[in-house]
């Protein structure tokens, strides 16, 4: 507030504060009033957009999860994954959001399955050990499903997200349903990995993931869990077979 030369003497003291006070509430509550996650697309789309999983190689071991060129509205993350310096058996995925350089939308870090190395998922700055979010139930000749569960205000994901194998194979598509339970109307994604071989003159078959207009609600969280479960799901199955106590040993 500038005051005119001769005047500030007239100003008592205590309105100084009042004005102060009314100047760092406003400021407090302007603050306070940024939309909560994962509210990110002023305008649904009317379809589903299919999103694909380029590789890179710079840098290496990534790769972005791109929409179609002709939706430059729509958010583009970049995945990468490095070695753990004191663990080098254990990988950390990082998820960021249109750039190398853009926001972190989170991390998750697993290691050989068994290990003491606990497995730990991040999402907006909330960490917490990947068994008290995920929770599995494989099935020995069909498919299983995977279950990505609310923690609220105290954990990293705010939504239940239902995974449904189409088959037991590792390579069978993920379907996504809000809740835990499977429905029609509950549908947000479709996880479709690459199972056709390259060969000269083919385009390449690249790792997809469908999305519905209700699904974009959801992205960062669908984005991170089928990045999770689909890490679970590629394990070697010699090391998944073995006893804890084996690598307890090892390691």
């Amino acid at each position: 507030m500038i005051l005119p030369e001769g005047k500030a003497s007239k100003l008592s003291l205590s309105t100084l504060d009042t004005l102060s006070s009314i100047e760092g509430s406003s400021a407090q509550s302007s603050s306070k009033a940024l939309p909560p996650p994962p509210r990110y697309l002023e305008k649904h789309p009317k379809t589903q957009v299919t999103y694909t999983f380029t590789p890179q190689t710079n840098p290496a071991n990534s790769m972005i999860m791109n929409p179609p060129n002709y939706l430059n509205d729509y958010p583009s993350y970049y995945i990468s994954v490095n070695m753990n310096c004191f663990t080098p058996f254990s990988y950390i995925t990082t998820v960021r959001r249109d750039g190398w350089d853009g926001e972190i939308i989170g991390d998750f870090e697993m290691g050989i399955p068994g290990s003491r190395k606990l497995g730990t998922v991040c999402l907006h700055g909330n960490e917490c050990p990947i068994d008290e979010i995920l929770e599995s139930n494989p099935k020995v000749f069909r498919g299983g499903s995977y279950l990505w569960k609310s923690k609220g205000d105290l954990g990293p994901s705010t939504v239940n997200l239902h995974w449904e194998e189409s088959s037991a194979a590792s390579s069978s598509i993920l379907s996504c349903f809000l809740g835990k339970e499977k429905m029609v109307t509950n549908d947000l994604a479709r996880f479709m990995p690459s199972t056709i071989l390259r060969r000269p003159g083919r385009p390449t078959d690249f790792t997809r993931l469908d999305v519905t207009p209700q699904g974009h609600d959801y992205l960062d969280e669908i984005v991170m869990s089928v990045l999770v479960i689909e890490r679970i799901r590629t394990s070697p199955s010699a090391l998944k077979d073995l006893p804890a106590s084996v690598f307890k040993e090892i390691f």
